[in-house]
C-alpha cells in the first residue's frame, strides 16, 4: 500500500475548504436560487440570505470549482449543478442533498466519539431522517444496481425478500431482469412510504407486496428462494446480526440463496481504503456498527449452516457475498 507524502497529507486535509464550501452553497440553495436563469452576487445574496460581501466571495470561488458559470456579473448553474441540486430540476438528489449536509455537522464530532465512545443510544426513526435517507439509498443506487441484477438473476430468483430494503431499487432492478420473480420488501413505515412513491410508476410495482416493521421482529416466511441483505450487516455488531442471520437461515428453502451487499475488508482491515475509512463512518453514526472482513462475515454464515459461498466486486469498494442454506 503507497505511503502518503507529506505533501499529499496537507493536500487531503485542504479538501475540507473545498467541501466545506460546497456543503455551504447546498445550505444556502444557491444552485435553486439560480434556477434556469443567471443573477448577479447581490441579487443571490438577498435571496439566499447571505451577506453580500460573502455572496460575491463565495460564487467566484464555486465557479473556480466548476459547480457555477460566470458571464461578467451574471452567475449560472452549469448543467451538472442545475440537474442534481436545483430544487426545480425533475432529477434533484433530494436525499443525496440531505445526507451530505448531516453528515458535514456529524464529523464534527469525530474527536470527541474518538475520545469518548460513541454518542448515540438508539437507531433514529423519525420521518423527518428516515425519508429523505431512503431517497439517499435509491439515488445511490443507480452506481451497483445493474451489475447486482446481473449476479443474481444468474439463477432463477423466484420469490426474493428483501430485508431492510429502503426504496427497494435493487428489488425492483432484479425483478426486471427474471420476469417471473416476485419480491417482498420489508422496512420501516417511514421508508415504505417513499418507496411506494418510487416504485409506483415502475413496471414490476405489482410484483411487490410490503411488510411494514423492525427487521428483528418482522416474519422472513418461509420456503423463500432468494433473500436480499443490503447494506444492513455494517448497521449492526456481531450478536444482532447472528439473529438476523438465524431468521434468514429459517425462512430460506433448502438450496436458497443469501445477498448480501455491503463494503467487506480484507482480512488486514485496511483494505480497501473505503471499506476502512466506512468503519469509522459507521462509529459515528450507529450504536453498534462497523465494517467486516468477507472472512469473518462468511465464519459467522458458516455457524448457521450457510455454505458454497461466492465472492462478486460491484463498485466503489462495494461487494456481493452470496451463501446457500446447505
Amino acid at each position: 500500500m503507497a505511503t502518503l507524502s507529506y505533501e499529499q497529507f496537507l493536500n487531503k486535509i485542504d479538501q475540507l475548504e473545498e467541501a466545506n464550501t460546497l456543503i455551504a452553497a447546498l445550505n444556502f440553495r444557491v444552485f435553486t436560487h439560480l434556477n434556469k436563469r443567471g443573477m448577479t452576487s447581490r441579487t443571490l445574496a438577498k435571496k439566499a440570505g447571505i451577506h453580500p460581501e460573502g455572496a460575491e466571495i463565495l460564487l467566484n470561488v464555486l465557479v473556480s470549482l466548476g459547480a457555477l458559470k460566470r458571464d461578467g456579473r451574471i452567475y449560472t448553474n452549469t448543467s451538472e449543478s442545475f440537474r442534481h441540486f436545483c430544487e426545480y430540476s425533475p432529477e434533484y438528489k433530494m436525499g443525496t442533498v440531505f445526507l451530505r449536509k448531516e453528515n458535514r455537522d456529524e464529523w464534527s464530532g469525530l474527536i470527541d466519539v474518538l475520545k469518548n465512545g460513541r454518542a448515540l443510544s438508539e437507531e433514529t426513526d423519525a420521518p423527518e431522517f428516515r425519508e429523505p435517507f431512503t431517497y439517499a439509498m435509491h439515488e445511490r443506487s443507480k452506481f451497483y444496481s445493474k451489475a447486482l441484477a446481473k449476479f443474481v438473476t444468474r439463477k432463477p430468483v423466484g420469490r426474493l425478500v428483501d430485508v431492510g430494503g429502503g426504496p427497494g431499487s435493487y428489488s425492483a432492478e432484479i425483478l426486471k431482469y427474471d420476469k417471473s420473480a416476485k419480491a417482498i420488501l420489508i422496512d420501516r413505515p417511514a421508508s415504505l412510504k417513499v418507496a411506494k412513491t418510487i416504485l409506483k410508476t415502475s413496471k414490476t410495482f405489482n410484483r411487490f407486496s410490503f411488510v411494514a416493521g423492525d427487521i428483528f421482529k418482522v416474519d422472513f416466511g418461509e420456503e423463500v428462494d432468494t433473500l436480499l441483505y443490503s447494506n444492513i450487516l455494517h448497521i449492526y455488531n456481531k450478536s444482532q446480526n447472528s439473529k438476523i442471520f438465524k431468521k434468514i437461515f429459517k425462512s430460506l428453502k433448502p438450496g436458497g440463496r443469501l445477498i448480501l451487499v455491503d463494503l467487506f475488508l480484507k482480512n488486514n482491515r485496511t483494505e480497501p481504503p473505503g471499506a476502512a475509512m466506512f468503519s469509522l463512518t459507521m462509529l459515528l453514526f450507529t450504536t453498534t456498527g462497523r465494517t467486516y472482513t468477507f472472512q469473518e462475515t462468511e465464519n459467522l454464515l458458516k455457524s448457521f449452516g450457510f455454505g458454497k459461498f461466492k465472492r462478486s466486486e460491484l463498485s466503489q469498494g462495494s461487494s456481493i457475498i452470496e451463501a446457500v442454506k446447505i
